[in-house]
């Protein structure tokens, strides 16, 4: 089932990709080489490609989030989950989550402002982790 409460018909190699991404839960953030490795020591021959082709259609369906961040040599991807923002570190590029959602209200308004809709809202914070802060 996906976030809409559908059944989702999957292969094989997308179930395979979607367990790697559940078993690392959420604030786990992967990067397409890091679910390429993973997939390999459970299906030594599955390639790159397929891999991302099922992490692409688990991103569509709503089983996966997908994060691009500024500055970041590729997209992360975590289990689909409650709203939250991210940090990235400019230092060390760790990303964490952060319990930060921006108020619906605050989006009503700009939408009532644009004169539009705001389906969705994506936070992305920079810096230096607390870490990288004392070095």
């Amino acid at each position: 089932m996906n976030a809409s409460g559908s059944e989702v018909r999957l292969s094989k190699n997308h179930r395979l990709v979607y367990a790697i991404v559940q078993e690392q839960g959420i604030g786990t953030h992967l990067a397409m080489a890091d679910l390429h490795a993973l997939a390999r020591k459970r299906q030594p021959n599955i390639g790159f490609t397929t891999v991302y082709r099922a992490i692409t259609r688990l991103r569509d369906v709503g089983l996966v989030a997908e994060i691009a961040m500024a500055g970041a040599d590729s997209a992360y991807y975590e289990p689909a989950g409650p709203s939250h923002a991210h940090f990235r570190c400019e230092r060390c590029k760790q990303v964490e989550d952060i319990d930060f959602v921006i108020p619906a209200a605050v989006t009503r308004a700009l939408a009532a402002q644009m004169g539009g809709e705001i389906a969705s809202a994506i936070v992305d914070f920079h810096g230096r982790c607390a870490r990288c802060s004392r070095v």
